[in-house]
């Protein structure tokens, strides 16, 4: 493995962008799909249950006729042990799957719903397009739903392929204002 990204995930370190101390690799996560706007409010995950309209949660959204899950999209770290960088994403789902899930959340027994279509409904990275077909894989005991990404030509789908070697892992990170590389290579 090399040895700056192993420094990167065995030490602690400070995101000179964001202030942010970080003991692991960092993770990014969205806090809603792309297309719901900023001033819908995060709800408890009950509201979704109580509410009508619009509701947006720490892990379900409803906005008009869509239906959203909390999910991740995991790339590896290439030449690591094992090693995957989360991204906590949104995926865009039937009303039929979404319903499904919801009956199963609290119960934790999602895994049963085996894979269903999807959509990653955030632009990753920025700037790269429209919702973009996945596969959703449900897991076990309350984890998150794991996004595979299906258009085998787009560069997500080569990410989780092949992973991201440590200057791709940098300029990833950078792409979403966190800048990393002067700690790796000070250090």
């Amino acid at each position: 493995m090399d040895a700056h990204l192993a420094r990167m995930l065995s030490s602690s370190r400070q995101c000179r962008c964001c202030g942010g101390t970080f003991a692991q690799l960092l993770s990014l996560s969205c806090d809603r799909p792309d297309i719901v706007p900023a001033d819908l409010q995060v709800q408890d995950n009950t509201a979704i249950f109580v509410s009508e309209g619009d509701v947006l949660t720490e892990d379900f959204c409803r906005f008009g006729s869509l239906r959203f899950l909390r999910a991740v999209l995991a790339i590896p770290l290439a030449d690591s042990r094992g090693e995957e960088f989360i991204l906590g994403t949104w995926a865009g789902v039937s009303e039929d799957v979404f319903d499904e899930y919801l009956d199963l959340f609290e119960l934790r027994e999602g895994e049963s719903m085996g894979s269903q279509p999807a959509w990653l409904s955030n632009q990753i990275p920025p700037e790269s397009g429209g919702p973009l077909a996945c596969m959703l894989h449900m897991r076990p005991e309350g984890q998150y739903p794991e996004l595979q990404v299906s258009e085998v030509n787009h560069n997500l789908a080569r990410m989780q392929e092949l992973g991201l070697d440590l200057e791709e892992l940098l300029v990833f990170l950078h792409a979403y204002g966190h800048d990393l590389a002067s700690l790796v290579y000070d250090a």
